[in-house]
């Protein structure tokens, strides 16, 4: 599973199965400036990123 993460608002999301419609399964990042949005490699999530309740079932909701 690929995750990209918001570094604006230190919010980790699930990429999109379809990466031409939107970034993210939940579409939260589809208006937000590339310059925020980077995937994450190897090293894993930063330790106090939160996880997007859309994204992830195990984490808040909205």
């Amino acid at each position: 599973m690929h995750r990209i993460v918001n570094v604006h608002t230190n919010t980790i999301h699930r990429a999109s199965e379809n990466p031409v419609a939107q970034r993210t399964t939940c579409g939260a990042l589809r208006h937000v400036p590339s310059h925020h949005v980077e995937r994450l490699g190897e090293d894993g999530p930063p330790a106090d990123a939160s996880r997007c309740g859309r994204c992830f079932d195990d984490a808040g909701g909205y």
